[in-house]
């Protein structure tokens, strides 16, 4: 498994791009190793559970063909005017891989955000796959001040609560700008049966 790490941490690390990104450092290589307890997932604010259905705003589906492959993407946007964490979005992009299943077949993917936690739910399970997803995730106007970066990770938890690797991921959080983000994350398909959809998210 291979993370690169982008965080703020002044002290022990060393800067990347001009003074504007000050805030995003890296790190060789973060190691993410399976735990026997609940995941702390990153929280997500307590002001966009209000108004509109959660689970309406922050779900998405699509037919997907098994030789073509296809994309699926959720981006909302919450506007709060006087924040001083700015409006509240979500970016999320998963891709599914050409071939992987039966290639005359048609899936119904679907993507749900936790209303509480920064926590996804994909389903059909990638154990139904043949190839790995690749999900980019990206949550902005949240507070990162209580995000421990020496654990700030993002895994992958299947329904015996398993954390699963993932590979090639960059995964960052940028403090002055207030945001997390994992990128290219692919979820290796598990060798045991599962029952359904499956978890990914930021743990803290």
């Amino acid at each position: 498994m291979r993370i690169t790490l982008t965080i703020l941490l002044l002290s022990a690390l060393f800067l990347v791009g001009c003074a504007d990104d000050s805030s995003l450092l890296t790190s060789p290589e973060a190691q993410i190793t399976q735990q026997s307890t609940s995941p702390n997932w990153v929280k997500l604010p307590s002001d966009i559970r209000r108004g509109p259905s959660v689970e309406t705003l922050f779900s998405t589906e699509k037919f997907i063909t098994g030789e073509n492959g296809g994309i699926i993407r959720l981006d909302v946007v919450i506007p709060r005017p006087g924040n001083q964490l700015g409006d509240f979005e979500i970016h999320v992009k998963v891709q599914v891989q050409d071939h992987s299943f039966p290639d005359q077949e048609q899936r119904l993917f679907t993507i749900a955000l936790d209303p509480e936690y920064s926590l996804l739910y994909i389903s059909p399970s990638p154990n139904t796959l043949e190839k790995q997803l690749i999900v980019d995730f990206k949550i902005e106007g949240i507070d990162v001040s209580e995000i421990d970066t020496d654990i700030f990770g993002f895994i992958y938890v299947d329904d015996n609560d398993q954390i699963l690797e993932t590979e090639n991921q960059v995964l960052q959080l940028n403090s002055n700008a207030d945001w997390i983000k994992i990128k290219d994350a692919e979820i290796i398909v598990p060798t045991y049966e599962t029952s359904g959809g499956a978890r990914y998210g930021f743990t803290r």
